[in-house]
């Protein structure tokens, strides 16, 4: 914006005003514009600015500077900022400005000095300063054009490079690398032949200039061979600029670098430029609406405008599936992510729950929200608040429009138990009051003897109660019961659903644990019979001084492996006698139970049977008189499959729909696509990949059918085998 100009004034430049300083005067540089109370009804503040200031700007200033940029650089310490287009307060100061050169003139003496050490105070009205959240938004507008700025110039020095690259392909392309023409075969000579018609139609272009066409170039060979080459004048040439998509979801699919691809595409010039693979890849981005998170490194995109946009792609595929008077069932979650020894990250995402929209696996899951971060609460409240909001609008709402029709949506959260907790506002899973669906108490979750409805009547937590909690909190825990937290979102506590996947993890881990403990000293024949299971599994002695035996991590699959197939083979592990068939059928039973409550289609009395089944397990768990199977290791996730997973399939079918397996997947992906970007905004660069790999999902290569007809080398640990024979050739 340009300042306002008020010119010189009355009095000529060959005579301008000149205003006297005396050796008791303070230097000017020392003065400066002090902030005062406001005395005004409608006044922000006032300034005191010192006369000597105003005289100087008078006399002094240059022609297109603001009176309001001069009070701007003498404000102390920059408290407040005056707004540049405050047009009533420039005209105030100078106006006032003009007064005190017209005073001072007109004084003698010790006036003249009195005059010049006084102040005049300035009110400042609502509207005249810039507020910090202003500053701030400019500051922020300022530092990503020139982070926009910082990447075109990387770009065009990087076309730069490519066209220096082209020029010198080019001027080398230009001779001949192999033998003449004459001296090699009928095949290599036509290819060279077509090298030369290539070379000589850009070399003739400049023909166009004198309004002539080449048809045709005869040539002949040393020995006389004579060539006819003939031009086509609609022949085309090709167009470097043009990328078939399927190269470039195979870049972002695969996370190849840029680097590498140039070099790839300077050795085959066939494949399009790399430069042009960038525009392609920006045009995509440019689709799509991030928005950084203040104060932290992250970004987020619309919860409602993604939404719309998955159920317009379904619906465009399955229209039978949607319904406008169906409720569609829409699942969000929250987890916790390591993708480096360094660098966390939490992300938030979400799945429509349609057989079309393939939530179980990652593809089916959208990611709203990325931050990097620690896993808790403050991380989460602060980051996600705007996402937060427009959820808590959408489940207010109750649906969505797309394509100018209504369809109803029903939202729930699934998660670990880790960030369910947080979500609720609850302490940790180590806590007294652990579980996310009621108030049971720590001491009292391995007693089963309560009826089913127990903990979900009295004694079940709702938002309202969550809510009274939290505001109880600094009493005792019986008190606030821990809600430490207010929740994060209007998500009924009933539609807070319980990860099917996390809870047969969190268990299995219990169970081998306990069946490691129970086979020492003699552990080294458990690991045997678990690699027999086609797994690779180690137990070893920690490097630390206190020697804690440790073990090799399991995948979820190879848990579910090692559940089905290492009960058969327990009565050869050493373990005690007294329990040994307990043990067992321990682990059996919860092979029959997790089959069933994590089935897509339960039967019609799943519920009550989980119920009964889940009870007398927990019975079975405490009648084992070892290490580990007291009643303190009976966990939340314990206590929720008895009490709280039949009332879930009761009330929504079954839980399968809530897995958090396609989260776990989509997690993965996350974690390609952030060792695939150049850090620079992680979090962004993150769903930006994952955006292109949705907009180019339909060139995906259509895998094959694959059957494991070898039931040996893929079920009864002939693979592992196999491998170890691989290992032990390498050895030497």
């Amino acid at each position: 914006m340009e300042s306002t100009n008020h010119g010189e004034g009355p009095v000529a430049a060959s005579k301008r005003r000149y205003i006297p300083l005396n050796d008791v005067l303070p230097p000017l540089e020392t003065l400066v514009v002090a902030i005062e109370g406001s005395v005004d009804p409608d006044g922000v503040c006032c300034l005191s600015i010192p006369n000597r200031v105003l005289g100087d700007w008078a006399n002094n200033r240059e022609k297109n500077t603001s009176f309001v940029a001069l009070a701007n650089e003498y404000i102390v310490d920059e408290a407040i900022t005056l707004n540049p287009e405050a047009a009533r307060l420039e005209d105030l100061l100078y106006r006032k400005s003009l007064g005190v050169v017209s005073k001072v003139r007109a004084a003698r003496g010790v006036n003249r000095k009195n005059a010049l050490l006084r102040s005049t105070t300035i009110t400042i009205l609502n509207g005249e300063t810039i507020s910090a959240a202003d500053l701030q938004s400019e500051l922020n507008e300022v530092t990503y054009l020139n982070e926009e700025a910082d990447a075109f110039i990387e770009g065009l020095q990087e076309e730069v490079q490519d066209l220096k690259d082209a020029l010198s392909e080019a001027q080398d392309s230009q001779n001949n690398p192999g033998g003449k023409i004459d001296a090699v075969s009928n095949r290599h000579a036509r290819r060279k032949i077509q090298e030369v018609s290539e070379h000589a139609n850009k070399a003739l272009e400049f023909l166009s200039t004198y309004g002539l066409v080449a048809e045709s170039l005869k040539v002949h060979t040393t020995s006389g061979k004579t060539f006819h080459i003939p031009f086509s004048d609609d022949a085309a040439s090709e167009n470097e600029d043009t990328v078939d998509l399927r190269v470039l979801y195979i870049l972002d699919r695969y996370g190849v670098s840029d680097a590498f691809y140039h070099e790839l595409a300077m050795l085959f010039s066939e494949l399009p430029r790399s430069r042009a693979v960038k525009k392609a890849r920006t045009d995509l981005n440019h689709t799509m609406q991030l928005t950084r998170i203040p104060g932290h490194e992250g970004a987020y995109r619309s919860f409602e405008r993604s939404l719309c946009e998955q159920l317009s792609t379904m619906i465009a595929q399955d229209a039978t599936s949607f319904q406008p008077n169906q409720k569609i069932k829409v699942r969000i979650s929250g987890d916790g992510a390591k993708f480096s020894r360094t660098s966390s990250f939490v992300l938030l995402s979400y799945a429509i729950l349609m057989p079309v929209g393939r939530y179980l696996s990652g593809i089916g899951n959208h990611t709203i929200a990325v931050v990097k971060g620690a896993e808790d609460y403050d991380t989460i409240s602060t980051a996600f608040a705007a996402t937060f909001q427009e959820i808590d609008g959408l489940q207010q709402l109750g649906f969505v429009a797309v394509n100018g029709v209504s369809y109803n949506i029903e939202l729930f959260f699934s998660s670990d138990m880790k960030f369910m907790l947080t979500m609720l506002g609850l302490n940790a899973a180590n806590s007294i009051y652990a579980c996310p669906k009621c108030t049971v108490h720590r001491d009292c979750r391995w007693d089963v003897s309560k009826p089913e409805s127990y903990y979900s009547t009295t004694m079940a937590r709702t938002l309202v109660t969550l809510r009274r909690a939290f505001a109880s909190h600094g009493r005792t825990a019986a008190v606030h019961q821990g809600s430490v937290n207010r929740p994060l979102t209007a998500i009924p506590v009933d539609h807070m659903m319980i990860d099917e996947l996390h809870l047969f993890l969190r268990i299995f881990d219990v169970m081998l644990r306990n069946l490691i403990k129970m086979s020492e000293p003699q552990t080294q024949q458990l690991v045997a019979y678990i690699r027999s299971c086609g797994v690779s599994f180690t137990i070893w002695e920690s490097e630390s001084s206190d020697g804690k035996v440790e073990w090799t991590s399991l995948t979820g699959e190879a848990k579910k492996k090692v559940l089905k197939l290492l009960p058969s083979k327990m009565k050869d592990i050493p373990l005690p006698n007294a329990f040994l068939d307990d043990v067992v059928q321990l682990w059996k039973d919860f092979e029959v139970l997790y089959n069933l409550l994590s089935s897509e289609t339960p039967p019609p009395n799943a519920a009550d049977d989980i119920h009964l089944k889940a009870k007398r397990w927990i019975q079975l768990f405490l009648r084992i008189k070892s290490d580990g199977h007291q009643k303190k290791f009976v966990t939340p996730y314990f206590h929720v499959m008895v009490y709280h997973v039949p009332d879930a399939i009761r009330q929504f079918g079954n839980i399968k729909q809530f897995s958090c397996q396609g989260v776990e997947k989509h997690k993965d992906d996350s974690k390609r696509n952030y060792f695939s970007s150049n850090h620079w905004d992680a979090p962004a660069e993150i769903m930006l990949a994952e955006h292109r790999l949705e907009l180019l999902q339909q060139y995906a290569r259509e895998k094959r059918d694959y059957t494991k007809h070898a039931a040996a080398y893929w079920h009864e640990g002939g693979m592992q085998e196999m491998r170890s024979q691989m290992r032990e050739t390498l050895k030497y």
